[in-house]
């Protein structure tokens, strides 16, 4: 990496306060903190809104341009229109061209995905016409002329849904290339791929694969969404889902004509959001997902709620698959503070497309329904960082902090993918200093919401090593709160944060969190958390220093995670309105 990492003792601090000063000289940029030997790398950059439901597909043509192909239209608002455009860009999504018709799919189409083969650059596409089956569509002179053909028809169900995300090309042993993607069919009836030899012009179909549902009451779903990928030795890796928050694993050693059972990976998602899995030129592999838990089915009360769409992740793996860096919080959903459902069916951070740039940056189109949907460039050395800080000067930027409301009797399954919501803990003038800003978390009354504690969700690249460090005052008349560390995202009102943290600290009313530790009430206290090895139970520790001293305050490892620790957690414990509550006034991160 280019820099030492301090040793966590007495005077860890001191020397990490000796890198702070250092690395302040060198400076900063987005708000991450820099590491000595590293260049500064941009944060992911907002580029717009795309024109339709995330597009069908994002693709790098041969020249260096993107192209974008969609319909018209959103899903559950009146569909998709027949035509498909497209629109092209040279400067990496910051500006589009005209739109441009690509050609009409008679029937009646749902969402497709594109592809550009490798050898004659003229364009395929895939697409759902519903009640008929999965059809692809060739253009055999350069984006027109296209011919349309059946890939599978309604008497070959169960197939009834073309995976969005990718399609893959692969050498062939005997010569010549093979385009792979993949489907999946009705419920519990598991995934597949269709493979073509021969450009598009014909295509077969491999035997499909699932998994089990194991939670009861949940979206059922089997193995859905593959994602595919060609490994270094040739192997093809399809990551696929259920519903059961974790992602699930099959390789191929045929080209995709045949796949391994499936087995279940240590890598977390929502339970309801697609999962995209993108090969870069250099071999890396880069994951884009929902690294989130979903409300309990019996706090929702129904199974229809998939509360984890308000952010999306990335990681990067260098081996293949084997191992992932990161864990990254991508974007938050510019609408997760407030109106959430404006109209039936899906909608959130969901359905990730991704092109890789000729200077090798990511553009990403993210997120279903208007307002959530994104354009997204990513440097993806920006996942290295091993850093991160926060003072609130950009508010609650960085910060998930909504509440969940109530919902009506009058709620149907139409809004299912999300309650609708109000902000949590408020950004509040800091009370030693009007030009800078604290966040206040508290439990005042308010009979509107799912839960009326405040809490707080703030991710950092993941770590196995590291320290959190906050800066807080209990006001007077505080009545308790909590702070986790945990390795994925849930809903900031949502006490499963708790139960599957690697480590937990309760502040009682008391404000005393050990025998001779106190944190005074009207006081700045800065408090820091270490741990070290999280993924191993045998050598795990983690640590609590108040005031830059240990107190000898030594927490117990609860959940070991093999990726490390990302986030930071607050929640207010109290049992009745606390309007006082605690101030943050700044957080950060270093892990290794």
């Amino acid at each position: 990496m280019g820099w030492i990492w301090p040793t966590f003792d007495g005077t860890m601090w001191l020397r990490f306060d000796l890198i702070r000063v250092v690395l302040a000289a060198v400076g900063f940029w987005g708000g991450a903190l820099l590491v000595i030997g590293q260049s500064p790398v941009a944060p992911p950059l907002y580029l717009g809104e795309p024109a339709s439901n995330a597009g069908t597909s994002l693709l790098a043509d041969r020249d260096g341009s993107i192209v974008f192909i969609y319909r018209e239209g959103d899903h559950d608002k009146g569909g998709f229109s027949n035509t498909v455009f497209y629109r092209r860009t040279e400067d990496e999504g910051r500006t589009w061209s005209d739109a441009q018709t690509l050609l009409e799919t008679p029937g009646n189409p749902n969402q497709c995905f594109s592809t550009i083969s490798p050898q004659s650059g003229e364009v395929i596409l895939f697409y759902i016409d519903r009640g008929v089956g999965i059809k692809s569509a060739r253009s055999f002179i350069g984006w027109q002329d296209w011919t349309i053909q059946a890939m599978s028809t309604a008497d070959q169900a169960p197939i009834n849904t073309i995976s969005y995300a990718n399609a893959v090309w692969v050498d062939l042993p005997g010569g010549g290339k093979r385009v792979i993607c993949g489907f999946h069919c009705q419920e519990g009836l598991g995934s597949g791929t269709f493979y073509s030899d021969d450009d598009g012009r014909t295509w077969s179909v491999s035997p499909r694969i699932t998994v089990a549902n194991t939670v009861p009451n949940i979206w059922q779903t089997g193995a859905v969404e593959p994602t595919l990928v060609e490994l270094s030795d040739g192997r093809m890796l399809m990551f696929i889902r259920n519903s059961n928050f974790q992602i699930w694993k099959s390789y191929s050693l045929d080209q995709g004509a045949t796949w391994t059972v499936p087995v279940k990976t240590d890598l977390y998602c929502g339970d309801n959001s697609w999962i995209t899995l993108k090969k870069l030129a250099d071999g890396r592999i880069v994951l884009v997902w929902n690294n989130a838990k979903s409300l309990r089915p019996e706090a929702t009360l129904d199974k229809w709620s998939f509360t984890g769409r308000e952010v999306l992740h990335m990681a990067i793996s260098e081996d293949d698959g084997e191992t992932w860096l990161g864990f990254r919080e991508l974007m938050l959903d510019r609408l997760r503070d407030g109106v959430f459902i404006n109209y039936p069916g899906d909608k959130g951070l969901n359905e990730s497309k991704v092109a890789e740039t000729r200077t090798g940056k990511l553009l990403m189109a993210l997120g279903q329904a208007p307002g959530h949907r994104s354009f997204v460039l990513v440097d993806p050395d920006w996942i290295y960082e091993r850093s991160r800080q926060d003072d609130f000067s950009a508010g609650t930027a960085q910060w998930s902090r909504q509440k969940l409301l109530i919902r009506p009797a009058t709620y149907s399954r139409e809004f299912h993918h999300n309650f609708e919501r109000k902000p949590g803990a408020e950004v509040v003038p800091h009370p030693d200093d009007a030009e800078r800003n604290v966040l206040h978390l508290r439990r005042p009354p308010d009979e509107t919401v799912f839960s009326q504690r405040d809490g707080a969700v703030w991710n950092f690249p993941a770590g196995r090593t590291g320290f959190v460090e906050t800066t807080i005052r209990l006001n007077e008349g505080f009545k308790g709160a909590s702070i986790a560390l945990n390795d994925r995202w849930f809903q900031p009102i949502d006490n499963q944060g708790r139960e599957t943290a690697m480590y937990v600290l309760d502040i009682p009313e008391s404000g005393r969190i050990g025998p001779n530790a106190v944190l005074q009430p009207d006081q700045w206290h800065t408090l820091r958390f270490e741990w070290h090895e999280v993924e191993n139970p045998d050598s795990a520790h983690g640590e609590v220093f108040l005031d830059q001293q240990p107190i000898g305050l030594i927490l117990p490892l609860r959940n070991p995670s093999p990726h490390g620790i990302s986030y930071l957690r607050l929640r207010s414990a109290s049992r009745w309105p606390d309007e006082n509550g605690l101030y943050l006034a700044a957080v950060r991160a270093m892990v290794r």
